[in-house]
C-alpha cells in the first residue's frame, strides 16, 4: 500500500468517526421529543396539570361580615298655630293623621329623628310666632309615627326660658323619645358629653347638636342648657366657637362612636343657599371627624351632596351633608316653605374590621298641603304632609286622590320640580329605583 492510499484511507476514517462522534453528541444534547399522549415536562414550582379543568377560587370580597342600618332623617317640625287647630280634637291634640302616609316610611327604618322647633308648656296657654309653646301631645304624636331622637337645639329652644327646657326634656323623656340639644343641669349636659350616642344594629352613632342662636333669647346664668356654638348668639351668630365642637366630636370619637351625626341651626331664614358661614362651619366638622350633617332653621330647602372628606391626618371617607332640610311640618306659605324631604342613609360596618361607612343615600320628597290655599273646606282635613310620588301618580294614572284638583296637580308638580333642583333628583329613591329597574 503506497504512501498516498494511506494518507487518504485515515483522512477518510477520521471525517467518518468525527460524523459519529456529532450524532453521538447531539443525541446527548437535544432535549427527547415528548412521545404521543404524553405529559408536557414539569416546571419547578408548578404542579403538573391535570385532565380536569383548574377551579380557580373567586376572589374574596372586600368585606365578608357585614351590618346595616337605616336612619330616616325629618327636618324642622315648627309648630304654627293652624296644626294645632288641625290636630285639636275632644280629648286632646292628636298630630299623627298630619303625617299622613309618610309615618310608615318613617318607622320602617332602624332608627328615625327630626328637629324640634317649639318647646312644650305646662297648661293650655299655647303659642306660635315668635315664641313657640305647644301642646305636650305632639311628643306622644312624634313618638307614635315613629321618631326616636329629637334635636331640640334649635333657635326657638329658650322660647319658654329655663323652665321651659326643663318641662320640654321632661314631657319628651315621658313620650319615650330620646333628644339632644338642651339640658336640665350641667351635670346633665356633662354626663352626656354633649351628644347622644346610639347603637343602631351593632353601630355606635354619635348625635350632636348646635344652634347659632337663641331667637334673643338670652341664656345668663344657665347657658349650660343649651347647645350653643355662636359667642354672640344675641347679635348675628357670627362668632364660631370652633374649640366646643371640636372637643366634642374628639369626645365622642373616643367614647367610640362610629359614625358622627351633627344637627346644625344655622344660616339665614328664606335664602336657598348657603352662606359663607354654613359652608365654612361644614368644612370644619368635616375636617374634624363628622360623618353627616343636617342643617335646618333656614325654612326653605338648601342643596345636599355627598362629597369625599379627608380628616386632619389626611385619611379619606364619604361624608353626607343637606345644608337644610327645610320645614317638614309647619303653616308657612312662603316660597319653599312647604316642600322638603325625607332622607335615608344607610350605614355599613364590616364586623371584621371595625370599619363603618354610609353605604347609600336617598330621599323622598315631601310636600305639606295647604287645602286652605284651594279654597277647599269640605274634606275633612285641611294640612297633610304628602308622598310627592305618591300623589303625582295617582293624578296621572287616571285616579287621583280625591283632593288633588288640577291645581292642586300642578302645584305639586312645580314642587317636584324644585325639591329636585335643590336636593339633586339623582338622590330621589324614586329616580334611583327605576334607574335601576332599567339596568336590570
Amino acid at each position: 500500500m503506497n504512501k498516498k492510499f494511506k494518507i487518504v484511507l485515515i483522512t477518510v476514517l477520521a471525517a467518518i468517526v468525527l460524523v459519529v462522534a456529532v450524532i453521538v453528541i447531539a443525541s446527548l444534547v437535544k432535549p427527547n421529543a415528548p412521545a404521543e399522549n404524553s405529559a408536557p415536562p414539569v416546571v419547578a414550582g408548578t404542579l403538573p396539570p391535570t385532565d380536569e379543568p383548574e377551579n380557580t377560587p373567586e376572589p374574596s370580597p372586600e368585606h365578608v361580615n357585614t351590618v346595616t342600618s337605616t336612619l330616616a332623617v325629618g327636618g324642622d317640625i315648627v309648630m304654627h298655630t293652624g296644626l294645632n287647630g288641625e290636630a285639636m280634637g275632644d280629648t286632646g291634640y292628636d298630630y299623627v293623621p298630619i303625617f299622613g302616609i309618610l309615618k310608615d316610611f318613617i318607622a320602617s327604618a332602624d332608627y328615625s329623628v327630626c328637629s324640634l322647633v317649639t318647646t312644650f308648656a305646662e297648661g293650655a296657654n299655647y303659642t306660635a310666632y315668635p315664641l313657640f309653646k305647644s301642646p305636650t301631645d305632639l311628643a306622644a304624636s312624634i313618638a307614635q309615627v315613629g321618631f326616636n331622637l329629637v334635636n331640640t337645639a334649635t333657635s326657638h329652644c329658650v322660647d319658654s326660658f329655663k323652665d321651659g327646657i326643663d318641662y320640654t326634656l321632661d314631657t319628651l323623656d315621658a313620650a319615650g323619645l330620646s333628644h339632644v340639644g338642651t339640658y336640665r343641669t350641667q351635670e346633665e349636659r356633662d354626663a352626656s358629653g354633649n351628644r347622644y350616642m346610639a347603637d343602631i344594629n351593632g353601630i355606635n352613632v354619635a348625635f350632636l347638636a348646635y344652634t347659632c342662636d337663641t331667637n334673643s333669647v338670652p341664656v345668663a346664668g344657665f347657658e349650660y342648657a343649651a347647645s350653643i356654638c355662636a359667642l354672640d348668639y344675641l347679635s348675628g351668630g357670627t362668632k364660631i366657637d370652633y374649640d366646643l365642637m371640636q372637643a366634642d366630636i374628639s369626645s365622642a370619637r373616643e367614647a367610640g362612636a362610629d359614625i358622627v351625626f351633627v344637627f346644625m341651626s344655622w344660616g339665614t331664614e328664606f335664602a336657598t343657599e348657603p352662606n359663607e358661614q354654613q359652608v365654612e362651619i361644614a368644612d370644619f366638622l368635616f375636617e374634624n371627624g363628622a360623618d353627616i350633617i343636617i342643617g335646618g332653621h333656614c325654612r326653605v330647602p338648601q342643596r345636599m351632596e355627598l362629597r369625599t372628606v379627608k380628616d386632619a391626618e389626611g385619611n379619606e371617607r364619604t361624608g353626607f351633608i343637606c345644608y337644610s332640610l327645610g320645614n317638614m311640618l309647619s303653616c308657612q306659605n312662603d316660597e319653599y316653605t312647604d316642600i322638603s324631604a325625607l332622607v335615608n342613609i344607610q350605614l355599613t360596618k364590616d364586623t371584621d374590621t371595625g370599619e363603618v361607612w354610609i353605604s347609600d343615600v336617598s330621599y323622598k320628597p315631601i310636600y305639606m298641603a295647604d287645602l286652605y290655599d284651594y279654597g277647599i273646606n269640605d274634606y275633612g282635613w285641611h294640612y297633610r304632609m304628602v308622598d310627592l310620588h305618591a300623589a303625582i301618580n295617582s293624578y296621572e294614572s287616571g285616579t287621583p286622590w280625591e283632593f288633588i284638583t288640577d291645581e292642586v296637580y300642578r302645584d305639586m308638580a312645580d314642587a317636584l320640580e324644585a325639591v329636585h333642583e335643590f336636593f339633586g333628583a339623582e338622590l330621589d329613591s324614586a329616580v334611583k329605583d327605576a334607574a335601576a329597574a332599567t339596568e336590570e
